[in-house]
């Protein structure tokens, strides 16, 4: 019998794969990088001459700016300078997710995650719905230094807790599952919040989730049971805040016009006093999800095969820093 032998099929090598690189037009590169994300395009900008200079161009960094970044700009608070909207896009990015923008009268802030350009939004104490909130018997708002927002709301005593706020969800980023905490500080002197209290997201109209929260931090002291819960607990964030989260969702895009996101914390059964409270914001905060198409560890199919190799050696990254100009926080 004979034996059928397969035929190879013949697969061009090459020697350098650096002469491969070149021989792409910077403009393909572009393309390739502007689909997957801003920290895998500061990985790339280290392969090459040619990557660095597609890596920092406009076509690239505009993909990853919101689709609405114009509109974001014209709402600051504090204006933007002529300068800084017609620098290079990469540094508006960088602009826009190094400093928490304030906009709509100061009322809101807008922030990019640094590492997937996701809209984050945070809404000032003056934005939130806060029964008795107008009744300087009950609640007062002033300046706090450390707050990003020119007042917080501090307050004084009530015995019913109720503070809410809501977004359209058309300022959100489609495709990204969200994050929402109440941000604030407890006085020395504050009594009344060591009974969990309700939080509820609605998206929609419809219930999100809901759940019982505490805002006071998790001690050594308190029981198993609780401390293995520490998540329900405030925990401090080390800026001299602290932050409790009151649920998530997934955004899936699409046409939500009217549609709002409804965050509410809520205490109104048990009627205790409470005081020595203070809020400075709700915020919605987008969660980074590794995408599966990081083009620093895998291969790029144009034709032929052609290996990104993936710079992993935390040494390497570090020698080739000064060479490409490259801030290694944002690896």
């Amino acid at each position: 019998m004979e034996t059928a032998e397969k035929d190879e099929v013949p697969v061009e090598k090459s020697e350098d794969t650096g002469n491969n690189l070149e021989r792409l037009p910077e403009g393909c590169i572009s393309d390739i990088l502007s689909l997957t994300t801003p920290a895998d395009v500061c990985r790339s900008s280290l392969v090459s001459t040619l990557f660095k200079s597609a890596a920092d161009s406009d076509a690239v960094w505009e993909k990853f700016l919101p689709a609405d970044y114009q509109d974001i700009i014209s709402r600051a608070f504090y204006p933007f300078s002529s300068a800084a909207t017609t620098t290079s896009k990469k540094k508006l990015y960088y602009r826009l997710s190094d400093d928490p923008l304030l906009i709509d009268d100061g009322l809101k802030s807008i922030q990019l995650e640094k590492s997937s350009g996701k809209k984050c939004i945070m809404l000032g104490a003056k934005e939130l719905a806060i029964v008795w909130g107008d009744t300087p018997q009950y609640w007062f708002y002033r300046g706090c230094p450390d707050s990003r927002f020119a007042e917080v709301a501090e307050l004084r005593c009530v015995w019913w807790f109720d503070i809410r706020g809501k977004l359209e969800i058309q300022m959100l980023s489609p495709n990204t599952f969200y994050l929402a905490y109440l941000v604030l500080k407890i006085r020395d002197r504050a009594y009344g919040f060591d009974e969990p209290i309700k939080a509820k997201v609605e998206v929609g109209g419809h219930t999100s989730q809901e759940k019982l929260i505490y805002l006071s931090a998790c001690s050594d002291n308190d029981p198993p049971d609780q401390v293995s819960e520490a998540e329900y607990f405030a925990r401090d964030r080390g800026d001299g805040w602290m932050e409790v989260g009151i649920g998530h969702f997934y955004n899936e895009g699409g046409d939500y016009e009217g549609g709002e996101v409804h965050m509410s914390v809520t205490e109104t059964e048990r009627l205790g006093a409470k005081r020595g409270l203070i809020i400075q914001e709700k915020k919605l905060w987008a969660k980074l999800h590794r995408s599966s198409n990081n083009i620093s560890n895998r291969s790029i199919n144009l034709g032929r095969t052609i290996k990104v190799q993936s710079i992993s050696d935390q040494s390497n990254v570090e020698d080739k820093v000064s060479q490409h100009d490259v801030d290694p926080t944002e690896l």
